[in-house]
């Protein structure tokens, strides 16, 4: 079974309107981030880990990462590639983030991403689709570039969900941890995608919101 990302928003639209709150979705989806950074690596012996947002949903997601790492005992650094974040949900997390350390709000540099065992990719997630802009494309290049290991939120920035076709400049992860069901596009792209984890983020596997149910 697929989602696409029209019928993703639906279901998280819908299940919002039930009183399943996205900032709770939010916060489920960066926490099984963080659970998949705990299951192989270990903080003790794990050197800095960076963590790459954008300005949307995706870096939220990104963001709540970035806390449960850091309340766990990571060395983490976070980098808002356009200095700020958008939107209700993604402002919080990052507040939540600032209260435990200072985030970098620039792109990251060559020499800032060669000092990072992992890189979390908090960019776009299904946020984008076409080419991708500068500042972006060139974070995404350092990201390639270097030997940390990527893991990608929900989608490889710059790879389009749906039909797996990449951009010009896309990440290529390791480790794709994607929400609630599998996005159809990553199921052609494993170069892009790596190894792909389905984690949920407390909506019901089957759920259809009622709009959907056939009679």
């Amino acid at each position: 079974m697929t989602v696409t990302i029209d019928q993703m928003r639906e279901i998280e639209k819908s299940a919002s309107d039930l009183g399943f709150s996205t900032t709770l979705m939010m916060e489920n989806a960066g926490r099984s981030v963080a659970q998949s950074i705990w299951e192989r690596f270990e903080p003790r012996v794990t050197d800095k880990i960076c963590i790459v947002c954008g300005s949307g949903n995706n870096a939220g997601d990104a963001l709540v990462a970035a806390r449960h790492l850091m309340l766990t005992g990571y060395s983490v650094e976070v980098y808002l590639v356009s200095g700020t974040v958008k939107g209700e949900n993604p402002q919080l997390m990052l507040k939540l983030v600032e209260m435990l350390a200072p985030t970098i709000k620039r792109p990251p540099t060559d020499e800032d991403i060669s000092k990072c065992e992992i890189v979390i990719d908090g960019i776009f997630g299904t946020g984008i689709k076409g080419d991708v802009a500068e500042p972006y494309s060139a974070v995404i290049d350092k990201i390639n570039l270097s030997n940390a290991f990527v893991v990608a939120v929900d989608v490889p920035s710059g790879l389009d969900p749906d039909s797996g076709k990449p951009a010009g400049h896309t990440v290529v992860a390791d480790l794709t941890v994607t929400f609630h069901d599998v996005k159809p596009g990553l199921l052609s792209a494993k170069k892009y995608v790596g190894e792909l984890k389905v984690m949920e983020i407390g909506i019901p596997i089957n759920y259809i919101p009622a709009g959907s149910r056939k009679p």
